[in-house]
Parts: structure tokens; sequence; C-alpha cells
């Protein structure tokens, strides 16, 4: 039998999962805020279980599933890029910062040019709906 707190997490995992591609899908970002109030979230609890480790475990999925991630749509919601973004595996070494300056808001040039593109990316892949995941 499962604890509770686990079927809890689980529960938020499956409930958040359709917003990243809502908002995709609707050519938006979506607020870190706006996430950790709807499912009622910390910034970054123990464990993998605050927003951040929410939305890393549903990339996760999504990414198995041949789709995008959806880390460069969800931002913050004083500059409107991803935060800690950069400091991720899969970020070209040439735009990857050490974990120390993930934090970090200011973003180059380069960074946003990334960023937006991923944008595009993902935007791209779910325009018109949500993909049928029963194939």
């Amino acid at each position: 039998m499962r604890h509770p707190k686990e079927a809890h997490d689980e529960h938020v995992k499956r409930r958040c999962a359709p917003r990243a591609p809502r908002a995709a899908s609707d050519r938006r970002t979506v607020t870190y805020g706006f996430l950790m109030r709807k499912f009622r979230l910390s910034r970054g609890a123990a464990g993998g279980k605050g927003v951040v480790g929410v939305l890393g475990e549903v990339d996760r999925r999504e990414a198995q599933m041949g789709a995008p991630g959806f880390a460069a749509i969800v931002v913050r919601k004083d500059t409107g890029y991803p935060g800690g973004f950069f400091c991720w595996d899969g970020v070209s070494s040439a735009l990857r910062r050490p974990k120390r300056q993930g934090s970090n808001p200011r973003l180059s040039e380069a960074e946003k040019r990334y960023v937006r593109k991923l944008q595009q990316k993902t935007w791209g892949y779910y325009k018109g709906g949500l993909r049928d995941r029963s194939e």
C-alpha cells in the first residue's frame, strides 16, 4: 500500500501534466507561480516534490513519448523566461551555466534566442491541441 503522501504526489503529477501541453497548444507561457498555487506546490521541496521536480517529471514523460520539453514555456513572472533552465542537462555546453548561476534572472541575448527557439518548437508541436496518447 502506498503512503498517502506518495498518492498525493502522483495525483498532482497527473493533474499538472495536461497544463503545460494546454499552454503550448494555446501558444502561451505559464508561470511557476501559477503552477505552485494551482497545485499547492512549493518552489523546490526535498525529493523533487516541488514545482521544479514535478515539472521535470512531466517533462521527462513527454520526452519519452517524443514530445519536446516544457521547460521553455514555464517561466518566471518577472522576466518571462525560465529560471535555472541553463543548468539543466541537454542545454548546449556553450550556454550551460554552473549551478551557482542557475537563479540569476539575467539572460544573454544568445540565451534568450535559445529559449525563444525552444518555445517555438514546443508551440509548433502542440499546434491544434493535445496529441492523442492512445496510439
